[in-house]
């Protein structure tokens, strides 16, 4: 019983494991049907229109020129590119923590949903 307690302390005075980096998801290859064929230079451009403020207003934005530009684009397809543009932008703020980063990419995730569906 003493050793249950024992390894039962110890687990509770560990150092707390700092917090896991954001993983953001990595654009498509661009030779696959239904992938937006879109530069690295474009997808950083629009992270930094999606991260700068009127989230709403840039979410539409966004889709509807996407939706222009590739007529017939899947719903699911614009919500991974939206996200997989966010969240570098979020990633690279130094001013968030690791936890408010990934809360940040998950309720702007839950957003691009309703708005896209």
């Amino acid at each position: 019983m003493r050793l249950v307690v024992l390894a039962a302390s110890a687990f509770l005075l560990a150092p707390v494991a700092p917090a896991l980096a954001l993983d953001c998801p990595m654009a498509q290859p661009k030779a696959q049907p239904g992938i937006l064929k879109e530069t690295p230079a474009q997808i950083a451009q629009v992270g930094k229109t999606l991260a700068a403020g009127d989230t709403f207003n840039a979410i539409a934005s966004v889709t509807a020129d996407l939706r222009i530009r590739y007529p017939g684009v899947e719903k699911a397809e614009l919500v991974n590119y939206l996200v997989t543009a966010y969240c570098p932008a979020v990633a690279a703020n130094n001013r968030l923590s690791e936890a408010q980063k990934k809360s940040a990419v998950d309720s702007f995730a839950a957003q691009v949903m309703r708005q896209v569906y």
